[in-house]
């Protein structure tokens, strides 16, 4: 068996000098990774883990450490945020626990040798018990703040999130063991399917092989892990949507999870409860920075089509690569992150059997870049201008990109003009924009097709697209005999219509009103 010393730190773990002090304890300084193999014994009484805004150490044990070893880790919180302000607030998992129960109280009481934790993370000068701590609700949609008054016994979990800030951009402490086993934290569906978890390692862990572990627990539209990155990732490069980055299959694929990070997943709304797991298998010592900073990200040939007003900026994302199609690509495709209100929100629809879902990255077949329309959703205030531009792009010169709008029967070629509107009324959904790409100019008789989409899904049927008047919809079976009339309102752009009453099969699905027809054939199961 192996006994490593203080003294012998920098020999055996391969990390420089200046990432320890010559005692009892020893200090891994933020970046330093420590590899600690199996029949080692580490002779110390405590492991102090550092980090910074982008840097972070790691430890990273085959087999656990003696029991009476403390681990620490210094984890470093984002500045606290102002409210409707970007800039402020974190997202934090527990990279170490101790054993048994840890409540709110005790974390709050962590203090690195000078200040506790509840000197760095703030609370309200109105209510002093109350601290910007605490996890995501998916039944109120709003992150909770803890209140040491009534929250005090709060158990805190491994592989759970937790939204924080400090007041300056300062690390709070965790203090306690290292995992060396799979952790696994329950995830819901109540008003949404939200759910904040966290990193339960001391090191990185691989963000694809944990896509890969829970993708059957995860929302098929959104198998993806959404990080907050503060605001300041917005216009670094792909992948990121208002305050949140996006890593799948196909965006950020190379970042990795930093130790005692927190970001959100989606629970798959078939089950009421999933649960997430997080192996050691995952566990490595590559990364970098959190999701704050941002990164660069590897692209396929994509599209970045943005909307902005005078305040703020949101974009959606449209891939081509060999492995996607038309519908749904688990783990390519990822829905929009609606978990809270935006005033500004662009996104779109599936080409294929789509069902409403609101898609912030949507990844298409290279066959698909010849001739597509993709249907756009649009959340706008009234009077508020907002313009359409090309942020982005990778595709070839010989592709047209149009911006169609519905409304005002107006076809914008995006690759030389923005496209700008003034609202005159909220517009919040789709069936109004549409994006057309083409490896030709279109025709006049191509850009007039019609834009509606009828779509069923089990005994559901699903019309999607603006009505451009009060329309009938008529449903016939395979023999031609009327089976039901609906009828839908002029504007409304977004319509189901339950068919729970007919049996399985196919049949014809008709509407029409005084400027739009469309018929199409549907199997409802």
């Amino acid at each position: 068996m192996k006994i490593i010393y203080p003294t012998l730190l920098a020999l055996v773990f391969g990390v420089s000098t200046n990432a320890q002090d010559l005692t009892s304890t020893m200090h891994v300084s933020a970046g330093t990774s420590v590899y600690v193999s199996s029949a080692t014994t580490v002779s110390a009484e405590q492991i102090n883990l550092k980090s910074t805004s982008n840097r972070f150490s790691t430890l990273y044990l085959n087999e656990d450490l003696d029991a009476s070893l403390i681990v620490n880790y210094d984890r470093y919180v984002n500045v606290i945020g102002s409210s409707g302000q970007n800039g402020g607030n974190d997202l934090i998992s527990m990279p170490v626990k101790a054993s048994g129960t840890v409540t709110v109280s005790d974390f709050l009481n962590y203090t690195d040798g000078t200040t506790a934790n509840a000197l760095v993370i703030p609370s309200s000068p109105s209510v002093t018990t109350l601290y910007a701590f605490g996890p995501y609700s998916n039944t109120t949609q709003n992150y909770i703040n803890y209140n040491t008054a009534t929250d005090a016994s709060i158990e805190l979990k491994r592989g759970a999130g937790y939204r924080a800030a400090s007041y300056t951009g300062q690390t709070v402490r965790f203090t306690g063991t290292v995992s060396t086993v799979t952790e696994t934290v329950d995830i819901t569906t109540d008003t949404n399917r939200w759910n904040l978890v966290g990193n339960p390692y001391p090191t990185y862990i691989n963000s694809l092989q944990f896509l890969s572990q829970n993708s059957a627990v995860l929302d098929p539209d959104a198998t993806a892990i959404y990080g907050y990155n503060s605001g300041t990732n917005v216009s670094v490069g792909p992948g990121s949507f208002g305050n949140f980055t996006v890593i799948n299959n196909l965006t950020n694929s190379s970042v990795n999870i930093s130790p005692g990070q927190g970001f959100l997943v989606a629970n798959n709304p078939s089950n009421a409860t999933g649960q997430i797991s997080f192996t050691t298998a995952m566990r490595t010592l590559t990364g970098t920075d959190d999701f704050i900073l941002g990164r660069n990200a590897s692209q396929n040939e994509m599209l970045r089509l943005q909307v902005e007003n005078t305040s703020t900026t949101y974009a959606t994302e449209i891939y081509f690569n060999e492995n996607s199609t038309l519908g749904l690509d688990p783990g390519y495709d990822a829905a929009l992150f609606d978990g809270f209100n935006n005033n500004l929100v662009l996104y779109s629809h599936l080409v294929e059997n789509n069902l409403g879902r609101s898609m912030s990255i949507q990844s298409l077949g290279f066959d698909s870049q010849n001739d597509v329309v993709i249907p756009l959703g649009l959340k706008a205030n009234q009077g508020e201008e907002v313009t359409f531009s090309i942020e982005n792009s990778s595709l070839s010169d010989m592709y047209d990109v149009y911006l169609e709008d519905n409304l005002t029967n107006t076809f914008t070629l995006l690759n030389t003009n923005d496209y700008s509107i003034t609202p005159n009324a909220n517009i919040d959904g789709t069936g109004r924009f549409y994006l057309r790409i083409g490896i030709q100019s279109l025709s006049m008789d191509d850009l007039h097709k019609e834009s509606l989409q009828i779509k069923a899904s089990e005994q559901t049927v699903y019309i999607n697209g603006l009505l451009l008047a009060d329309s009938h919809v008529s449903i016939y079976d395979i023999q031609g005999r009327l089976i039901s009339t609906t009828f839908l309102k002029e504007g409304s752009n977004s319509n189901t219509i339950e068919a729970n009453n007919l049996s399985s099969g196919i049949y014809v699905v008709k509407l029409k009103n005084e400027a739009q027809e469309r018929t199409t054939k549907v199997i409802l199961q």
